[in-house]
């Protein structure tokens, strides 16, 4: 049982695609179940905000019928990063909030999430009326902010972990950068490069820098 911490020592926000998972994307996983992963392939390429846009589009009519029950029994396919549970454990155990912040579809986030013990995550999302929700990078990095000013915690007690030049401007909204792609982009610098590495690597990083 993970104990009861005092008070809140930081904030550790995470990606979830090439960061808590490895290999195939979520968006992949569901695609290739559906028959679509060629398709999905070509929509990972996209880097133009417009084009992922109207690559959703298309995924949501791939969804249509589905529930997220059907969904989410294709989620158990992905790969989980090295360390990942004992990670958030260990995090958790320490005092720290943990959450997760990505572009990929919320229902896909709100499971792992779940399945990690991490009340707070961010992803795109649907609403009532079919619309799409979009989530981006400047939003990743605003919804870290205002994770951080609701517990009143400051950039110096705020960490982030991520694998892209997707992830930077959540990086610098943090004072501990941490990138786990294989090659550091300028826009993530000054980060601490630890590529691929297992994740609870990073939480003794993050703990032993906090110790204090």
């Amino acid at each position: 049982m993970n104990k009861t911490p005092e008070a809140i020592r930081g904030i550790a926000a995470f990606d979830l695609d090439g960061t808590l998972l490895r290999g195939a994307t979520v968006c992949e996983v569901l695609a290739k179940r559906l028959g679509r992963l060629e398709e999905m392939k070509r929509f990972e390429t996209f880097t133009a905000e417009s084009d992922i846009a109207d690559g959703r589009v298309q995924m949501v009519e791939w969804y249509r019928g589905r529930s997220v029950g059907d969904l989410e029994a294709h989620l158990d396919d992905v790969s989980w990063a090295p360390g990942a549970h004992e990670a958030i454990r260990q995090l958790h155990e320490a005092g720290i909030v943990v959450g997760i912040a990505s572009i990929t579809w919320r229902l896909a986030v709100r499971w792992f999430a779940e399945r990690l013990g991490i009340r707070y995550f961010l992803g795109t999302d649907l609403d009532q009326n079919g619309e799409i929700l979009h989530v981006w990078g400047r939003d990743k990095a605003r919804w870290l902010q205002d994770l951080a000013d609701s517990h009143g915690i400051s950039s110096d007690r705020i960490a982030a972990v991520g694998d892209s030049a997707g992830d930077s401007e959540m990086l610098r909204v943090a004072g501990l950068r941490f990138f786990v792609g294989s090659k550091l982009v300028p826009e993530t610098e000054p980060a601490i490069h630890l590529p691929g590495t297992d994740l609870r690597i990073v939480a003794r990083r993050i703990i032993g820098e906090w110790a204090g």
